[in-house]
């Protein structure tokens, strides 16, 4: 995997689009949905009357720390794309609660 943590992306039309200075690595989340509220995350109504996982609000896969450490993470068990995650649904909550642990989520609101 050569993959690598790139920081803020002003050259993106959508930056920032959790807050300035946000790492732009993890442009999707690979968590997703991770339906965890200490995330800043929330489920919200949709026009068509469903319910959808919101991100708008979670900062914590943004943060340097947190961008930098899953790259290690996905770098040490081969995980090198898209495609891999799907099958792989354990090692990644095991991540997500490694990671939180480590760098607890603190929503901006």
């Amino acid at each position: 995997m050569d993959r690598k943590v790139i920081g803020p992306d002003d050259t993106c039309e959508y930056y920032p689009c959790h807050f300035m200075g946000q790492d732009c690595t993890w442009c999707f989340c690979p968590f997703y949905p991770c339906e965890d509220v200490q995330t800043g995350g929330e489920w919200v109504q949709m026009k068509t009357g469903g319910l959808i996982w919101s991100c708008s609000d979670c900062f914590w896969l943004h943060t340097p720390e947190v961008a930098a450490e899953l790259m290690t993470e996905f770098q040490k068990l081969g995980i090198d794309g898209v495609e891999s995650l799907e099958t792989r649904k354990e090692e990644l909550n095991s991540i997500f609660i490694r990671l939180k642990e480590r760098y607890s989520p603190k929503p901006r609101k």
